[in-house]
């Protein structure tokens, strides 16, 4: 049955180990029951930023084989250009026993070796050449793809229900552009308003509905296939829209002629 407890707390009673425990199992308890059935991923913030050297991640939560990982404080990474690829992954220690209480540990850093789906998760990857900055914001939703000096984040598994799905900076890139397009296709602004109203998450399946029934076909799977049938939506809008600008004109040239 449903059932709601609450401790009181008032001076000169004795303070319950019960009440204590109430207190520590309630956020524990509701973020499980919140994202029960969710996919591996990062669940809230790990957003990145290079600065002279230095790769800083935020501190966020991150869903692994059932259980949220917490990191509560920036992490600093030493970052030089190398000229190569390289991934900022996540390694999940084994879980182990200590002071009666299970610890799962994990270790962040970076490697020229795409991350071991066994144990790990990637929270990024880029190339950065010498004398250049590492940049973390895209000039258009095909920048998110950009070879050089560009923190590319469409690999990054975001946690969703059942499938994790892409990172919702990808998205709410995505949706702005639909939007600059003054699309009349109430599929594109629909889709459009639904990302920004839940700040970029939205289920891997729901954008397999919406790229189907814009292109006619499904996108292949995996995040690259969901951004790769995103993109083609938006070269659409493009191509049409410079094919209207043709016309009009023109259509300019008969008037004056």
């Amino acid at each position: 049955m449903f059932c709601y407890k609450q401790p009181r707390f008032e001076k000169k009673r004795l303070l319950r180990a019960e009440m204590l425990e109430q207190l520590r199992d309630y956020p524990k308890d509701y973020l499980e029951i919140r994202y029960a059935g969710y996919s591996d991923g990062i669940l809230c913030g790990c957003e990145l930023e290079w600065n002279q050297d230095v790769l800083t991640v935020e501190s966020g939560i991150i869903r692994y084989k059932n259980k949220l990982y917490f990191m509560k404080e920036p992490l600093h990474i030493q970052c030089k250009a190398e000229d190569k690829i390289r991934y900022v992954k996540v390694q999940f220690l084994a879980l182990v026993s200590e002071n009666e209480q299970v610890v799962g540990n994990t270790r962040v850093y970076l490697d020229d070796k795409e991350p071991d789906k066994a144990c790990e998760l990637e929270l990024c990857r880029f190339r950065l050449q010498d004398g250049a900055r590492l940049r973390n914001t895209y000039e258009s939703f095909s920048d998110c793809t950009t070879q050089f000096d560009t923190i590319h984040l469409i690999d990054v598994p975001w946690s969703a229900p059942t499938t994790a799905t892409l990172h919702p900076k990808i998205l709410k890139q995505y949706a702005t552009e639909i939007l600059q397009h003054n699309s009349t296709d109430n599929i594109d602004v629909g889709f459009a308003m639904n990302v920004l109203v839940n700040q970029g998450v939205v289920p891997a399946d729901a954008i397999q509905i919406y790229i189907k029934n814009r292109l006619g076909c499904p996108a292949k799977k995996g995040n690259k296939g969901l951004y790769a049938g995103l993109k083609k939506i938006l070269e659409t809008h493009n191509s049409h829209t410079s094919e209207w600008n043709t016309s009009r004109e023109n259509s300019r040239q008969v008037i004056l002629i």
